[in-house]
């Protein structure tokens, strides 16, 4: 419960109107309004919440949060702010203070939605923990999150985003970091910060929020690894997945094809199997880091272990779906050339009674390196071998261009303008039995593909 005597010391507001004494929630969408809930009215490009006020009131909520000089209808029980978005961060501060629960922040190019919930998933062996919801990592999403946390939270992983420079320091500055896990740093977004130096860099924001009682948990196989271990002021925990590369928690041994693997602790020389959730090396890198994390917080392996095993997976992330005898992987939620090479592998590695068919779309914000990363994915492509490649989108065309260059013979390859297309595509392409891989960029919506 949100009371009304803290909501107004923490945000600076001005009462208007029959405020109850507390309030159950908080809402920024009139689609979705819980009773006697708290209406904050943002404004956006192609919006102004200020105009579904009244509305809200009407629908159940017990008062809205407005800006000073936005009109209302007379006797509509408010609290009047300078700024809406301001007092969304600022609520969200006070709430994390008064929760108090212990923070780890997840963070990197790929794979932190992953990690971010396998990390609550362990540490729920240590009482109760709230976490980012779905993808809500950024300025709107993350103050979200936050106050979206029950009062009962002993511990909270919040996931922050970022396709901007200067995005991650004030997410970590309201989130207020106890811990840190930093997946990885590759060329996600890389159109907007022009080097993987300046992705690394702005990824480290998050480290330099730990307090040096905390700790940060890196991928000692990422080539940004030394630079990013030199950023925190706080101890670093070690994960590697690849053997051959020392680290606090690595993978002595490993089936990608089905996530199973022996995990090593240095500290103490123990050894223990474990299966990731999904398939894949890279799924195993992202257990290695949640169980690192969890680990470092006082975990058993016995917890870690059964929770690991009985981790849900999330939609439209390696997601299997089986329609009119065809296996299909929905992978569409986002796409990057890092987890598309990956995604390649794992599809490589997966059984399947039939054909393996893979269906990869454009990728979004490269910049100038847009058409040397989707060549290079058309040569992970050609590598994974699969029996018959569905390219979909301008610029998947290069994917398909440089598949053929690299070796895959022209007859397995295929073209689709849209998502649409692509589905009449396979209609015909994908038959019983056969193993289907969709992934593009969310802005190419290529679950659409998949039959109903």
């Amino acid at each position: 419960m949100f009371r009304l005597d803290d909501l107004i010391r923490w945000s600076g507001a001005s009462p208007e109107g029959p405020l109850p004494d507390s309030f159950p929630s908080l809402s920024t969408d009139t689609r979705d309004l819980p009773p006697g809930c708290l209406f904050l009215a943002l404004r956006g490009e192609n919006f102004d919440g200020h105009d579904f006020a009244a509305k809200a009131v009407e629908a159940g909520a017990g008062g809205v949060v407005a800006e000073r000089g936005a009109a209302l209808p007379p006797g509509l029980p408010a609290l009047r702010v300078g700024d809406t978005a301001r007092a969304l961060r600022d609520l969200a501060a006070g709430w994390r203070a008064k929760v108090d629960p212990f923070v780890l922040g997840v963070t990197g190019s790929v794979g932190k939605t992953t990690t971010k919930e396998l990390a609550a998933q362990l540490l729920g062996a240590l009482g109760p923990v709230a976490r980012t919801r779905g993808n809500w990592n950024n300025a709107l999403g993350l103050p979200k999150s936050i106050l979206a946390m029950p009062e009962s939270a002993r511990y909270a992983v919040l996931e922050c985003g970022t396709n901007h420079p200067g995005e991650i320091a004030p997410l970590a500055a309201l989130m207020r970091p106890d811990a840190a896990v930093l997946t990885n740093v590759g060329p996600v977004h890389i159109g907007n910060f022009g080097s993987e130096e300046s992705i690394a860099d702005e990824k480290a924001e998050l480290l330099r929020a730990v307090p040096p009682e905390g700790f940060c948990v890196l991928d000692a196989t990422n080539r940004h690894f030394a630079y990013l271990r030199a950023q925190p002021r706080c101890r670093v925990v070690s994960v590697s997945a690849d053997p051959a590369t020392p680290a606090d928690y690595a993978a002595v041994s490993a089936d990608p094809a089905t996530g199973a693997f022996e995990a090593r602790e240095a500290a103490t020389g123990e050894v223990r199997a474990l299966r990731a959730p999904q398939p894949g090396a890279h799924q195993i890198g992202n257990a290695l880091l949640a169980l690192a994390a969890a680990r470092a917080l006082g975990a058993g392996w016995e917890d870690i272990a059964e929770r690991l095993a009985a981790a849900p997976g999330a939609k439209m992330r390696w997601e299997r779906l089986e329609r009119g005898g065809v296996s299909w992987i929905n992978d569409a939620y986002n796409a990057n050339p890092v987890s598309m090479e990956k995604a390649l592998e794992t599809f490589a590695a997966t059984p399947c009674a039939g054909r393996r068919v893979a269906v990869l779309g454009d990728m979004g914000e490269l910049g100038e390196a847009e058409e040397a990363l989707h060549r290079r994915v058309g040569r992970a492509a050609a590598a994974a071998a699969p029996d018959a490649l569905l390219c979909v989108g301008p610029r998947a065309a290069w994917i398909a261009d440089e598949a053929v260059r690299a070796g895959l013979a022209a007859v397995r390859v295929h073209r689709a303008p849209d998502a649409p297309a692509a589905r009449a595509a396979l209609a015909v392409l994908a038959r019983p039995g056969d193993l289907v891989l969709v992934k593009a960029s969310r802005s190419m919506a290529l679950e659409r593909a998949i039959p109903g």
